[in-house]
């Protein structure tokens, strides 16, 4: 099996990492954690666990994305596949407290096709919120004027950071980091820093 991309986040005194186990083709993943007191030492939570329910493709649930919201809730967005239809999606999950997940009622982001989004990343930037995600080995964002929905593509919706690259603000510019692929997943390092136009959009630049 394999647990893909996982995320990290910090909450109270504890800072917990989350990850889905795929254990094979038709098996649901299940939404795994582990927590630590310092940021090093990491232990599995064995009580804690969920899979996804019917509306989804149980069995590709991956790469978690965990944040804390403007409202107080925990967000979680899951690369997976709508079962009515079989296109690709990013569920959304919310949880008052990180123990008790909840489906928030429909997805943040629905493919096109039977593409699925992977890797997800979230933040806000200059008033804006973005969601990032690679469609095709190809990163992609989204904005909005609100947290957590009426997301637009841009014209140019492309990070030009090769694949599933993830984002922090530094020094005013957001820099993203992701890889450019050496015979199959994975490979070398590539690093883009950006800033944004009044509309939100986001303007590449060299490191």
């Amino acid at each position: 099996g394999s647990i893909c991309t996982g995320s990290w986040i910090r909450n109270a005194d504890k800072e917990y990492l989350f990850y889905t186990v795929r254990r094979g083709t038709g098996i649901p993943a299940p939404i795994r954690r582990s927590i630590s007191y310092d940021g090093y030492h990491f232990e599995k939570d064995l009580d804690f666990g969920f899979t996804l329910p019917d509306t989804y493709h149980a069995s590709g649930a991956r790469d978690p994305k965990v944040v804390l919201g403007e409202d107080g809730l925990f967000h979680m967005f899951l690369t997976t596949a709508l079962t009515k239809d079989g296109r690709g999606c990013l569920a959304h999950f919310v949880s008052k407290d990180m123990e008790k997940w909840e489906d928030f009622g429909e997805p943040i982001y629905v493919s096109p096709s039977e593409e699925q989004p992977e890797c997800p990343d979230y933040f806000k930037y200059n008033g804006k919120y973005y969601l990032i995600f690679s469609l095709k080995s190809k990163a992609h964002y989204m904005l909005s004027d609100k947290p957590f929905e009426n997301f637009v593509m841009p014209d140019d919706p492309i990070i030009p950071c090769a694949s599933v690259p993830k984002c922090a603000e530094w020094n005013g510019r957001l820099i993203f980091a992701g890889y450019k692929g050496i015979g199959g997943y994975g490979g070398s390092m590539t690093f883009k820093a950006a800033i944004a136009d009044e509309n939100g959009e986001l303007l590449f630049e060299e490191l």
